[in-house]
């Protein structure tokens, strides 16, 4: 219970961070440089774009499901269709019983979303959903389940923000 609080705590660290940075513009750079809009992907990323968006909403839709139900058995399988489409069916901790709702949508998040914009400076924060959704299924409380698909659902919306 102490590891899922601990991760819980990191993981709002980390969005807040990110949030922060992403809203006050930091991310590198710096001084008095101006400002250069953000230069728009190749049109070859724009399919692994798509399949990142897809992916990112539906397991920002599935974390909220998680978040919501109202037993353990239905909180940890939404948790679990999220780390599913995080990770993709060659994933460390994919589990096919959970069902995969984003087969079809890509390969995974974190296989999908190299070489896309920002992706390197978002890696920590989908690495953070990762190990929070981990947690979550693994959490033998209904409580501590729904608070990690919470912090899954804000991190991963960090991500889809910093993709934008």
């Amino acid at each position: 219970m102490r590891q899922l609080a601990g991760s819980v705590l990191v993981a709002v660290l980390v969005l807040a961070a990110a949030s922060a940075s992403l809203a006050q513009g930091y991310g590198g750079g710096g001084g008095s440089e101006p400002a250069q809009p953000p230069t728009p992907p190749p049109p070859s990323a724009a399919p692994s774009d798509a399949k990142v968006v897809a992916q990112l909403r539906t397991g920002i839709e599935h974390a909220r499901n998680a978040a919501g139900s109202g037993a353990m058995a239905g909180a940890v399988s939404h948790l679990g269709h999220v780390l599913n489409c995080i990770e993709g069916s060659r994933g460390r901790n994919f589990n096919a019983s959970w069902g995969h709702v984003c087969q079809g949508q890509g390969d995974g998040v974190v296989n999908d979303i190299k070489g896309l914009r920002n992706a390197e400076n978002l890696m920590l924060v989908l690495e953070s959903a990762n190990s929070l959704a981990v947690a979550g299924v693994r959490a033998r409380e209904l409580g501590a389940v729904q608070s990690a698909a919470r912090g899954v659902g804000s991190l991963l919306q960090v991500v889809l923000d910093g993709l934008r």
